[in-house]
């Protein structure tokens, strides 16, 4: 009944949302930082005042008590309903927990004939190592001003330049348009960076698209429909970093069905959203599996690191995942929390466990930069 009163009373809400958001999102990202954190540090106070019965709500006393003071928030979005203009505000605006430094050196890049087009972040020194992000967003959102902060974060931590990839979106365009984006960026990439000292990095739709990148790079079919110079060979980088991958584009899952009622962040109203539109994001019921990586050839792949939440909706497919690459004869380290959401890993701000998995992320990336410069 909370549910039903929440969806009749929100299009009420339109005529304050649009310019709520527009508001909000044009707020420079370290004001917006200052706003939501303060909130933030008198909620776990007052969590930490209280009796454990009341404030440890999530699905394990274990948690830390920051995961419970972010659950007993994010629980109740689940009432609210998806539209794109929502979906897309709130990636938009991730950056707000983790703003992009002031001193931020970014080169702009634009190349209409090769189509590509993004962001290059000067993180790193001479002869610097490059990153290769790829935003996740459901493939309805998600953008390189959201994901800024954390990109540069990578790159400082690893010593790494980051280039950061535009990609097109649905509805205006298909998953197959943003693979393509994805794997022109890639290719452009490798004219001024080796292979070896490169590392992609993609969450969510983001790493379907990375692990599709790889796939594509490593096949010799299609090459004229993604690639710039399709003749030419397209090197592995020298690892990839999957973050709660999405990589299965067909019937969903059981993770995918049942651990909407425990996902702080895929609920059950962003399934209702997303998984009906997926025949037309794909081009067609048709091509569903030639989309999803998770149905495409895993051989020859180069390193793959899988971070990923033993409870989030992914789970199940990342599994797969890991059977096939590993049988593909395909280096796989897997790491995998317990009782977290999807997309954990953009959580640093407020979650110990966050913290700790990105810290591992990080060893990893400077173990494979290591062996590429060995190499």
């Amino acid at each position: 009944p909370f549910q039903r009163l929440i969806s009749w009373l929100s299009p009420l809400a339109l005529p304050l949302e649009v310019p709520f958001f527009w508001f909000w999102t044009h707020l420079p990202p370290h004001l917006r930082y200052f706003i939501l954190m303060v909130p933030w540090h008198f909620w776990m106070l007052f969590h930490k005042m209280l009796p454990g019965v009341l404030v440890r709500r999530g699905m394990v006393d274990e948690l830390s008590m920051e995961a419970h003071a972010l659950g007993n928030i994010l629980y109740w979005v689940r009432l609210i309903p998806i539209t794109k203009r929502r979906m897309r505000f709130s990636l938009n605006q991730l950056d707000s927990s983790c703003p992009p430094s002031l001193t931020l050196k970014r080169e702009a890049i634009d190349l209409p004939a090769r189509g590509v087009r993004g962001v290059y972040l000067h993180t790193g020194g001479e002869n610097a190592g490059v990153i290769y992000w790829i935003f996740g967003g459901a493939f309805v959102g998600g953008s390189i001003k959201g994901s800024m902060g954390f990109a540069e974060q990578y790159g400082r931590r690893t010593g790494c330049d980051v280039f950061m990839i535009d990609m097109r979106l649905y509805p205006e365009n298909g998953i197959q348009d943003a693979i393509i984006d994805a794997c022109r960026g890639y290719e452009w990439l490798l004219t001024r960076t080796p292979a070896k000292k490169v590392l992609v990095y993609g969450l969510s739709s983001g790493g379907g698209i990375g692990l599709k990148l790889l796939q594509l790079a490593a096949s010799t079919e299609d090459r004229a429909t993604f690639f710039h110079a399709p003749s030419q060979k397209t090197p592995q980088p020298a690892g990839a970093i999957l973050c709660g991958a999405w990589i299965r584009y067909t019937t969903p899952t059981y993770s995918m069905k049942e651990f909407t009622v425990l996902d702080w962040v895929v609920t059950q109203r962003v399934f209702e959203f997303i998984y009906p539109k997926l025949g037309d994001m794909c081009g067609g019921d048709e091509l569903r599996s030639k989309v999803s990586p998770i149905c495409n050839e895993m051989h020859g792949l180069c390193p793959l690191y899988i971070s990923v939440s033993k409870h989030e909706v992914c789970i199940d497919e990342n599994h797969e995942l890991v059977q096939k690459a590993k049988k593909a004869n395909v280096e796989v380290e897997v790491d995998e929390v317990p009782y977290m959401p999807h997309a954990f890993q953009w959580c640093t701000a407020f979650l110990p466990e966050a913290r700790e998995a990105d810290n591992r992320i990080v060893q990893w990336m400077l173990r494979k930069l290591s062996n590429g410069d060995k190499n």
